[in-house]
């Protein structure tokens, strides 16, 4: 089991280079970086909420946990719930939401290619 700030943090990167590479520029970058953050410690939710607890336990372990931004792959991975883990992925995001920042500090909140529509 890797603790959730491992899981929190892969979250949050996965969508900044979601945001990065696809053509779609936005204001909500950061209401979607935490919805992906929340959706990758969702197979966790059963050690807060008990009402659907097995099934939440279950869903981390099967296949369908893969969804949830690969949630599976570091509970096993990262058995013992070390911190060097943890650090190195807020390192990796940091870096990451750096670069995101200075290659898109110039551009307006919301963008839309019009004359390419026009000349299709």
């Amino acid at each position: 089991m890797s603790i959730a700030l491992t899981h929190f943090a892969f979250g949050a990167l996965c969508m900044t280079l979601l945001l990065a590479y696809l053509p779609v520029r936005t204001r909500y970058f950061m209401a979607l970086s935490v919805a992906s953050c929340v959706w990758a410690m969702m197979p966790d939710f059963w050690r807060v909420s008990p009402v659907y607890e097995t099934a939440l336990r279950n869903l981390g372990h099967s296949a369908f946990g893969y969804v949830f931004w690969l949630h599976p792959l570091f509970d096993k991975a990262d058995a013992s719930d070390s911190y060097r883990l943890a650090a190195v992925m807020v390192g990796v995001y940091f870096l990451v939401g750096m670069l995101y920042a200075e290659r898109h500090q110039d551009e307006p909140m919301l963008r839309v290619d019009v004359e390419r529509f026009r000349n299709w």
